[in-house]
């Protein structure tokens, strides 16, 4: 009797296993961690390749001035924020060739950037999503670019990543050490740029009203605040004639009130001074357009420094009813500015970063809009929310704000917030579109099928 040969057995592809992902998952982060990496090496050594110390004019000459002046500032020293005069000035009275500390130190900011944004992504997403967040965020032209000029933004950007790792690590923690160093950043990024402390206090607030042990944080909290708050107030006195912790209230408000295109200040013996906002001498819309503001002429204020703050209240009301450009006018053009304005003056377009920074303002607004949608409909979750409250929360503000010419440059603290709400709402899409993973136990081989 012939036995019929047996049927060869039906064998599955094999299933995707739980070591499978696993070590898939483990080589991703690995290269991952070697592109970061050598990205964070690459912005440390930019400054090498472009000093700030070869671009001393306007603003980034007045910044430098003011460190080698910290302890004796001028009138601009006094009327700045003083936290990055502070940075400046240790970085001059370390020993050795200037130009390789002011090269080293702006390379550890430039580096700092997005390590900070990395542990901020560590707190809300996995390992292998926060490495490649951070990656984005390294290769952002306008984080890059930026760091060949003496600006205080410069040491914002790198205190801003910090400052939110502080504080969704706060959240988690919920100890009066982690508090304590949330404020620390959010109060060094406030001394730095005022545009900081709406988000400074939003964000301490947060980790601080759910929280255990409230009174105590608050006492630590506003300890600090006086630890740089009188300083600064009376570094901001020595040519103000008021006690001004976070700089000149009034210079800016006067200049945006007028309308005027120019703004020149007589200080008596102080000095004269004549500013023009870049705003009004980049074409905001280039390349499609050539356009720029109609304003005309020069308004001309005359304060005497002895007299406090009475000199500046008097000239800015007296500004104001002079005042013919229209009030509309001065919102609509700080939108333009804030959404598409060039950002001066790292819009050189003979450097390669000036040139793609120029190119990638074009995204901003459309992030914006993404984001906004995103929020309405509910993509972020717990901590998350933080990221999009405060960075559309701040270009609303900046939008509608009259207390100042915007600036294309004023943006740029918000746009790395920007791109992390973006990189954490994708994580959160992405969660909720994917398939069902297959499980993670062994898959039984199938029965041998024999006639």
């Amino acid at each position: 009797m012939l036995t019929p040969p047996s049927i060869p057995a039906i064998q599955d592809r094999p299933a995707d296993t739980a070591p499978d992902r696993s070590a898939r998952r483990l080589r991703r982060e690995h290269a991952l961690r070697w592109i970061f990496g050598a990205v964070l090496l690459m912005r440390l050594l930019f400054p090498f390749y472009n000093s700030p110390l070869g671009h001393l004019f306007s603003d980034p000459a007045r910044h430098w001035e003011n460190g080698m002046r910290f302890l004796a500032p001028t009138f601009m020293g006094s009327g700045d924020p003083i936290l990055y005069q502070l940075w400046l000035y240790l970085l001059i009275k370390i020993k050795g060739n200037v130009a390789a500390v002011v090269a080293t130190g702006t390379g550890f900011l430039c580096a700092a950037m997005p390590y900070g944004w990395y542990r901020a992504f560590k707190e809300l997403l996995p390992k292998s999503w926060a490495l490649g967040g951070a990656l984005l965020m390294a290769l952002v032209p306008g984080f890059i670019g930026a760091y060949a000029y003496f600006m205080n933004e410069t040491l914002l950007l790198s205190l801003t990543g910090f400052a939110f790792w502080a504080t969704f690590r706060a959240q988690r923690k919920r100890t009066v050490g982690a508090f304590a160093l949330a404020c620390a950043f959010w109060l060094a990024a406030g001394f730095t740029r005022t545009v900081a402390l709406p988000m400074a206090l939003l964000c301490l607030l947060c980790i601080w009203l759910p929280q255990p042990r409230r009174l105590p944080k608050a006492a630590l909290g506003v300890a600090m605040l006086l630890v740089l708050l009188i300083p600064a107030g009376m570094h901001g006195r020595v040519n103000l004639g008021y006690f001004a912790p976070f700089g000149n209230g009034y210079l800016n408000p006067i200049y945006q009130t007028s309308g005027n295109k120019v703004i020149n200040i007589d200080l008596g013996p102080r000095g004269r001074y004549e500013f023009g906002s870049p705003s009004f001498y980049n074409p905001t819309l280039y390349p499609f357009s050539d356009w720029l503001t109609d304003r005309s002429g020069t308004v001309s204020i005359a304060v005497d420094l002895n007299q406090g703050r009475a000199g500046w209240i008097a000239e800015k009301k007296r500004v104001e009813l002079e005042r013919t450009f229209p009030a509309w006018r001065g919102y609509w053009e700080n939108f333009l500015y804030l959404s598409f304005g060039q950002s001066w003056p790292d819009n050189d377009r003979s450097y390669l970063t000036g040139w793609l920074t120029v190119w990638t303002r074009w995204i901003w607004l459309p992030l914006v809009l993404v984001l906004a949608v995103g929020a309405a409909r509910g993509k972020f979750q717990g901590r998350e929310w933080l990221l999009p409250l405060c960075g559309l929360g701040m270009f609303l503000y900046l939008m509608v704000q009259q207390q100042g010419v915007m600036e294309g440059r004023y943006r740029k603290p918000l746009d790395p917030i920007l791109v992390a709400a973006a990189v954490v709402m994708t994580y959160r899409l992405t969660r909720r579109t994917r398939s069902p993973a297959a499980p993670e136990s062994v898959a039984e081989t199938p029965p041998t099928v024999s006639a």
